[in-house]
């Protein structure tokens, strides 16, 4: 019986990769360009092919700081946000539940080779107030790896509501700010532009110094 499952999770899992890479051979999506392109030529749907790109490109790490700077290019600010927190909300949750059930052993053994000081913070806390904090901490830098938690997440059995809540309330302020540059990039360099990006900056230098002291007083507790 178990292995009869371990092969249905091995044929989903080879499907939906099959698909991924038919998707990105198509379209051959390697810039903002092209995805501004892709969208632009799907008018009529033009929401639902962000969304759908974006819940699934990043399942192999294409970055999401490109797609939400392209919908925010494309769709404006309000819009831009809109789609893109629902397309988040999807992608989280189909690289969280592949790394838990789909893809577990191979994930996992990647997660301990590469990443095994992420491996070990994230199992140590996984449910409750300081698993919560932590997520919501990590979601909170603008250049950690979004994919890669969310994979990690999976492997070391992350609760998933603890999880998905910090993850959606944590992407909020980053979001925001790749968006609003996209959609203050359209017109070149302009005032507007500039001030999307010292916000950003702001942002980045801010959540990366909390960040520090979060885990420079976590690693004193342990002592």
């Amino acid at each position: 019986m178990f292995k009869n499952k371990q092969l249905i999770r091995i044929i989903i899992f080879a499907i939906f990769v099959i698909a991924i890479a038919i998707l990105i051979r198509v379209y051959n999506i390697t810039s903002i360009d092209e995805l501004i392109f892709i969208i632009n030529n799907n008018k009529q749907i033009a929401p639902i092919v962000y969304m759908v790109l974006f819940a699934i490109l990043p399942t192999f790490f294409v970055p999401v700081t490109v797609l939400a700077i392209c919908a925010g290019a494309v769709f404006g600010l309000v819009y831009a946000s809109i789609y893109t927190f629902i397309a988040a909300f999807i992608n989280t949750t189909i690289t969280y539940f592949i790394s838990k059930y789909l893809a577990y052993d191979y994930v996992k053994q990647i997660i301990q080779e590469k990443h095994q000081d992420l491996y070990d913070k994230l199992k140590n806390r996984t449910s409750g107030k300081d698993g919560f904090i932590l997520m919501l901490t990590l979601r909170l830098l603008p250049f950690f790896p979004f994919t890669l938690l969310n994979y990690a997440s999976g492997v070391v059995g992350y609760d998933y509501k603890i999880f998905i809540g910090a993850t959606m309330l944590g992407i909020i302020p980053g979001m925001l700010c790749y968006v609003n540059i996209g959609a203050n990039s359209i017109n070149g360099w302009s005032k507007e532009l500039f001030i999307a990006i010292s916000i950003f900056l702001a942002f980045s230098i801010s959540t990366s110094f909390i960040a520090k002291k979060y885990f420079s007083e976590k690693k004193d507790d342990t002592k």
